[in-house]
């Protein structure tokens, strides 16, 4: 696999490089000339005070004859002589009961003022008027600062911009120098790792020579680097193409396949560019809980740690088969991507469960033996019992009640005993290749009494191109039969149980029953075909169980579910081309029905 493209980072080695040498003349120079102006700003300042401390003393002199003399005009002349003075903002005699002040107006100039004003962001000094050593009066000046801050400003601006001027000759300096050491053999060098990453193998080796020592020895590395990788790319190329289990590298965001090796193709039986259109949900078998929605669900919860898990999936040709799936999250292009490696486990599911039906066969041989020896035999002899007495006491109102009694009763059992057979013994299967039609049309004659009886329409919606399938004709009638007549023992009198039939676009047979009854309960569903279980009283709780081998003996599936409008659905799956054990004639036809065992049906049965 090729090696992983760099991906740019926005900032250059010139930007980095001129970014840090702003930043350090900047913070040198700051520091060094940042003390200088604050020790200036406050000698300025407290100078600022002094003269405000002298001019209101000297005011304060000035003023004593004339609040002595209460001479108005004279304390108006010396107030407005301080006008000359740019930093007074104000002053405010107050003497004899009576107050004198001055302010400035929106364009400096003193006006008067009889009020005291706010004092806020002014230096405020207040001195007594003192005449023959009394206290006639005081005088406050108040002084802004806004011109010495001014001047401050501009002190800082100067010092700004000589700190600029220094930047921009040391970057001039020192970029100069650096591009012929550093900056050219370092752009030389990522051109080739951008060039690399990205497969282009027209680039050549980074000139580096006569650049620093360092850079001449990242040089040779990467060029050692590339080579080792490249071999490594090689290695992994080649066991990636030549494994024989499936691996899948997925987007981790739409579950879209983006890669496959040929293991894949061998196995699904897909090119690797039609595997390139799918994604991870349309190769799940579909039956639940193997269904897209929780493929996708189990791919967005991986992690790097990896979960191993076994799983159900569908070929092209629409035949299921199982796996062991090991998924992992990866990083790949610099995007989470889902890497999966896939392994066969058909053989090994297919052993463990013919393990497994061996032994239960084996316990129901037994059992079949035992019920028909210890329950037929007395069953005939109960059935032979009854003609007798019918035929040497009659059948008359009396009797006949007790007698239709014991004869269901007897039947109700020799069926029992029928269906254990039927799920015990092993049946040769004889397939050909033939259409369904024949086959759902005998289903409808055949379950009509008991539809009839319930009042109950069988309605088929079958798609006029279904497709031919390798079949048994008799053992798919009992499928079939078994499963509308589950669905019709479930529905409401008055209802109906619709047969539903067509390809699934994979080459395989989707075939469904649905019923309007009350469904199956959700904690059922995993049990539905499991021999026996049963939820209707008197149920034998093998119909479903025997469908079920039987569609298993054909290469298919059914999975029991409900409607999205309630009531129950069987759906079965069968490949147009079933392969494995079994007999393949020549093409024909259904010619006939089974014998009819009449297994009472339950919802799970």
């Amino acid at each position: 696999m090729r090696t992983l493209p760099l991906t740019r980072k926005r900032l250059s080695v010139r930007s980095v490089v001129a970014a840090t040498l702003v930043t350090v003349t900047t913070v040198v120079l700051a520091i060094f000339a940042a003390p200088d102006y604050f020790a200036r700003r406050q000698m300025e300042m407290t100078r600022l005070r002094r003269v405000n401390r002298a001019q209101t003393s000297e005011l304060a002199v000035a003023l004593a004859v004339p609040v002595w003399n209460i001479d108005r005009a004279q304390i108006d002349r010396i107030l407005d002589s301080q006008s000359e003075v740019q930093a007074i903002a104000g002053i405010v005699v107050a003497a004899a009961g009576k107050t004198h002040a001055r302010t400035r107006d929106a364009r400096w100039h003193f006006v008067p003022k009889n009020r005291v004003f706010a004092a806020a962001d002014l230096i405020v000094d207040e001195q007594p008027i003192v005449f023959n050593r009394e206290k006639i009066g005081t005088v406050r000046i108040y002084t802004t600062p806004k011109f010495v801050e001014r001047e401050l400003r501009n002190t800082l601006m100067r010092i700004i911009g000589v700190i600029l001027v220094v930047d921009v000759l040391l970057i001039v300096v020192v970029y100069l120098v650096l591009w012929r050491v550093v900056l050219r053999p370092l752009m030389s060098i990522e051109r080739y790792a951008v060039a690399v990453s990205a497969g282009d193998q027209r680039e050549s080796a980074p000139a580096v020579a006569g650049s620093a020592a360092e850079l001449e020895s990242l040089g040779t590395s990467i060029e050692t680097m590339v080579h080792l990788l490249e071999l490594r790319e090689e290695r992994f190329r080649s066991i990636f193409e030549s494994v024989d289990d499936a691996i899948l590298i997925l987007d981790a965001e739409n579950m879209r396949l983006l890669d496959v090796n040929p293991g894949m193709g061998a196995m699904f039986g897909y090119t690797r560019e039609e595997a390139k259109q799918l994604e991870a949900g349309s190769i799940s078998s579909g039956v639940p809980p193997y269904t897209p929605e929780n493929a996708r669900e189990v791919l967005r919860g991986v992690t790097p740690k990896g979960r191993l898990l076994e799983w159900q999936m569908r070929r092209k040709d629409g035949s299921l088969f199982w796996v062991e799936v090991n998924v992992r999250s990866a990083m790949i292009d610099g995007t989470p991507r889902a890497v999966a490696v896939v392994r066969d486990i058909t053989a090994r599911r297919e052993m463990e469960d013919a393990l497994r039906r061996s032994e239960r066969m084996s316990v129901m041989g037994s059992l079949v033996a035992g019920v028909a020896h210890e329950v037929r035999n007395p069953l005939f002899g109960i059935a032979a019992a009854l003609d007798a007495f019918e035929a040497e006491f009659g059948s008359g109102p009396e009797q006949a009640e007790y007698i239709e009694v014991l004869r269901n009763d007897v039947g109700r059992l020799n069926r029992l005993m029928q269906d254990l057979l039927d799920y015990g013994r092993p049946h040769e299967t004889v397939r050909r290749t033939q259409s369904l039609r024949p086959v759902l049309a005998e289903t409808l004659r055949v379950c009509a009494p008991r539809a009839k009886e319930k009042r109950i329409e069988i309605k088929q919606d079958v798609d006029g191109a279904l497709p031919e399938a390798s079949i048994d004709a008799d053992r798919m009638l009992q499928v079939f039969k078994n499963v509308v007549e589950n669905a019709i023992d479930f529905s409401a009198p008055g209802s109906d149980v619709t047969i539903r039939g067509r390809g699934d676009g994979n080459g395989a047979l989707l075939l469904t029953v649905a019923d309007h009854g009350p469904g199956f309960p959700p904690a059922d569903l995993a049990h539905v075909f499991e021999p026996f279980f049963s939820r209707r009283p008197g149920g034998s709780g093998l119909g479903l169980a025997i469908a079920q081998k039987i569609v298993a003996e054909h290469h298919g599936t059914i999975a029991a579910m409900n409607g999205e409008r309630g009531g129950g659905m069987i759906e079965i799956v069968i490949p147009s081309e079933s392969e494995g054990p079994g007999r393949v004639g020549l093409r024909g036809t259904f010619v006939g029905a089974p014998p009819e065992p009449q297994v009472p049906r339950s919802r799970s049965g």
